[in-house]
């Protein structure tokens, strides 16, 4: 239903999956700690979907800056009770703990 949010706290920040339309979810978020490397290429894994294309987070030691991508023909049960994994240059650096809903 449209408005319905899940999220998930890792990394010192949020990921919020908001459902914006009947066929789109935007995800929001931003993470504290655990990054190294501003120059690594930055990845993010919701369940089983493959990772948002053109996400573009910018790294700023120890975090990130805020990001926001919009899923396109999923719906908010796409991002319920799935965890989430960040994998920066090739290395998996966190795996989250199940997304909750609101």
């Amino acid at each position: 239903m449209i408005g319905d949010v899940t999220y998930t706290d890792m990394l010192g920040g949020r990921v919020t999956f908001t459902q914006t339309t009947d066929s789109t979810v935007r995800m929001t978020g931003q993470f504290n700690d655990g990054f190294d490397d501003p120059n690594a290429r930055c990845l993010l894994y919701v369940g089983d979907l493959p990772p948002a294309d053109h996400l573009d987070v910018t790294i700023n030691p120890p975090g990130t800056s805020a990001f926001e991508h919009d899923y396109e023909d999923v719906t908010i049960n796409d991002f319920t009770d799935v965890p989430i994994r960040i994998i920066a240059d090739n290395e998996v650096i966190a795996v989250g703990d199940p997304t909750v809903p609101v």
